[in-house]
């Protein structure tokens, strides 16, 4: 799959990105900065105009998950091998202190498996340096920063994409537990697994979706499983009349691994999500959620984890060190969960 990605020119259909933030107008500040960033790198964009009558065609409203058939489709009309998605997660109109939070995936039009997947978030404060100089204040400027960080880990068109492989982050939340982790986890190196749209027992809408496409970027950055996008399993879901937040029986995990091609399906709840934002200032961000997965062959979870935390968990002294950004604690919690997989 890498060996195909690596092409002289590459073809790439972009899809807006879904807008989570609850800002109109995040969008049209952060897509041109997308389009110019991938031409930048080298990338040829399925022209908008052409790409928009397909979405209305084939009914495509969520773009920012897509199911295997969907990502087929792309390949047979446009001739692409890949199709970029993303989120808006986050859109802080502040003039004091701007945040955003971007999450993005690539993935093959063949199968669905992602090949390159990052998140970012940043805040106008962390910028900051000594004596307070260097905040940005303007969210335009920020938003280039934020989508340079997001892009930085995407190779130039033509190169294949560095294969994840685990790695210690150095950091982990002191409030992220284990739960429980069963043997059938050592011999899981070929597995192919997706992330259900995690549930929102918060009090912010779409905390759930933020989550699941943090978590996903996460996993694939662990390197130890094929990644398929999100929107195969949720989509395979919906032809079953199955919502994603039910309990499964093992005729319908059974049904779920021949429609989705799946080994193991990562599920969770999200119940405190917040975004510590003010009218004038940001206060420390705090998640807690509980994530568990689920062996599709047998049914069995094979592994629980759960965490929480806080910006301020990662204080050294003074404001070093302080994480500023929801997704930047997304990422760090949900990283510390990992590490017990």
């Amino acid at each position: 799959m890498l060996q195909a990605y690596a092409q002289d020119r590459k073809l790439l259909a972009l899809l807006p990105f879904e807008n989570v933030s609850g800002s109109v107008s995040s969008l049209p500040i952060i897509m041109p900065l997308v389009q110019q960033t991938l031409r930048s790198k080298g990338y040829e964009i399925v022209a908008p105009e052409k790409l928009e009558p397909f979405l209305l065609r084939h009914r495509i409203r969520n773009t920012g998950m897509l199911s295997r058939a969907q990502l087929n489709n792309l390949r047979q009309e446009f001739g692409t091998d890949v199709a970029l998605v993303g989120s808006v997660d986050l859109f802080h109109e502040s003039e004091q202190n701007p945040q955003w939070g971007l999450s993005s995936r690539i993935a093959s039009t063949v199968d669905g498996t992602i090949l390159w997947a990052e998140s970012a978030g940043l805040t106008g404060g962390d910028f900051t340096r000594v004596l307070g100089l260097g905040t940005i204040r303007s969210p335009t400027r920020l938003a280039e920063e934020v989508v340079k960080a997001l892009f930085r880990s995407l190779p130039a068109s033509g190169t294949p994409p560095a294969q994840p492989s685990p790695t210690s982050p150095g950091w982990r939340t002191m409030r992220s537990r284990y739960g429980y982790r069963n043997a059938l986890l050592d011999s899981a190196g070929s597995w192919r697994v997706a992330v259900l749209l995690i549930e929102n027992a918060s009090e912010r809408p779409g905390a759930g979706r933020i989550l699941t496409d943090v978590l996903t970027t996460t996993l694939f950055q662990r390197g130890r499983f094929a990644v398929v996008d999100p929107g195969e399993p949720n989509d395979a879901l919906a032809a079953l009349g199955v919502a994603p937040h039910e309990s499964f029986d093992l005729a319908t995990l059974t049904e779920l691994k021949k429609r989705a091609g799946i080994d193991a399906l990562v599920l969770g709840t999200v119940y405190r999500y917040n975004e510590g934002l003010k009218r004038e200032a940001t206060t420390s961000p705090e998640v807690a959620l509980d994530i568990r997965m689920i062996h599709a062959e047998s049914g069995k979870i094979v592994w629980v984890a759960s965490g929480e935390g806080t910006g301020d968990d990662y204080q050294i002294v003074l404001d070093f060190g302080v994480v500023r950004s929801m997704v930047s604690l997304l990422r760090r919690v949900l990283q510390g969960m990992l590490e017990t997989l």
